[in-house]
C-alpha cells in the first residue's frame, strides 16, 4: 500500500453538506520512528492525539452519511493542525517532556526529516480535505466542516469546568447555532483553546474559501464509554438536524481572521 495513503482515514458518504475531520484522531507512530524517545505511557495519553475524538467524528460522519477525513499518526510526529511555518508544527516539547526524536530537526525548509514528514504526513491530509471539498462545490454542494478535538479534563492541575468547547474565528455562523443549541451542558466559547490560530487547518480549508465550519472541543472524561462517544455523535447530529433549514442557507462567504492584519 502507498504510505502516504497508510497515513490517512478516510471515509466517502452520500451527503456532501457537511465534511467531518479529526486532526488529532491517532497516536500511530510508524516503526521507523518508534516512540520518538517518548515513554509508552506518554504515547498512549493526549499528549499523542484526542482520546476519543476519532470515535465521535466516525460515528458523526456515519449519522450525516458524509465525507470524513482523520490523521492516521501522531500529532508529536507532526501536527496537521498548524501552519507549515509554525515552530510547533513538529514539536520539540510536550507538556515541558524533550521529544528526543524532534530535537534536531530544524524550521529549516532544507532538513531533510522535516521535508519528508510534511510530504508522508501532513501534506496527504490536507490533499484529502481539499479534494472531498472540491468534489462537494462542483456538485453544487457547500460542505460544512465539522472539527472534532478533545481537551484533558485537568491541565497544569486545574480542573477544566467546561464540557465542550466551541472553537471559532470570525465566521461565527456555525458556532453560534451549537452556543445556543447545546442545552444543560456546560460551554466555552472559544474555550478551552481559541479558534483562532494562524494557517490551521479550518483557516486554510475553511476561512480563507468562506466554507461555514466549527471546532467542537469534547473533554475527555466524558468520553470514556463506547456509548459516551456515540452519545456525544449524536447530540452534535441533532444540533445540525434541528437547524437544517438555517444551515442550508449558508453560503460561501469570507468572514476573514483574527490572526492576520487587514482582514
Amino acid at each position: 500500500m502507498n504510505k502516504e495513503k497508510e497515513n490517512i482515514i478516510k471515509k466517502i458518504g452520500v451527503c456532501e453538506d457537511y465534511l467531518v475531520i479529526c486532526d488529532h484522531a491517532s497516536n500511530n507512530m510508524p516503526l521507523e520512528y518508534g516512540n520518538l524517545g517518548i515513554s509508552k505511557k506518554d504515547l498512549e495519553s493526549h499528549r499523542a492525539f484526542d482520546l476519543g475524538a476519532s470515535e465521535v467524528a466516525s460515528e458523526l460522519s456515519n449519522l450525516l452519511n458524509c465525507n470524513l477525513v482523520m490523521a492516521n499518526f501522531s500529532r508529536l510526529l507532526i501536527d496537521p493542525n498548524r501552519g507549515k511555518d509554525d515552530p510547533t508544527l513538529i514539536p520539540k516539547l510536550s507538556e515541558g517532556k524533550i521529544i528526543k526524536g524532534n530535537a534536531n530537526i530544524s524550521m529549516s525548509e532544507d532538513d531533510m526529516e522535516r521535508s519528508k514528514r510534511i510530504h508522508l504526513f501532513y501534506l496527504p491530509y490536507h490533499k484529502q480535505i481539499n479534494r472531498f471539498i472540491n468534489k462537494s462545490l462542483d456538485n453544487g454542494r457547500i460542505p460544512k466542516i465539522l472539527s472534532i478535538h478533545s481537551f484533558t479534563p485537568i491541565w497544569k492541575g486545574k480542573k477544566r469546568e467546561i464540557d465542550v468547547g466551541i472553537l471559532w474565528d470570525k465566521d461565527d455562523r456555525l458556532s453560534k447555532i451549537f452556543l445556543n443549541s447545546l442545552k444543560n451542558i456546560k460551554l466555552g466559547d472559544n474555550k478551552p483553546y481559541s479558534g483562532r490560530l494562524k494557517n490551521d487547518t479550518l483557516y486554510k480549508h475553511a476561512t480563507s474559501h468562506g466554507i461555514p465550519h466549527v471546532l467542537i472541543e469534547l473533554r475527555q472524561d466524558l468520553l470514556k464509554k463506547e456509548k459516551d462517544k456515540l452519545q456525544w455523535a449524536k447530540k452534535i447530529h441533532n444540533v445540525l438536524k434541528e437547524n437544517e433549514k438555517n444551515i442550508k442557507s449558508f453560503s460561501l462567504k469570507k468572514y476573514g481572521s483574527y490572526t492576520f492584519k487587514g482582514e
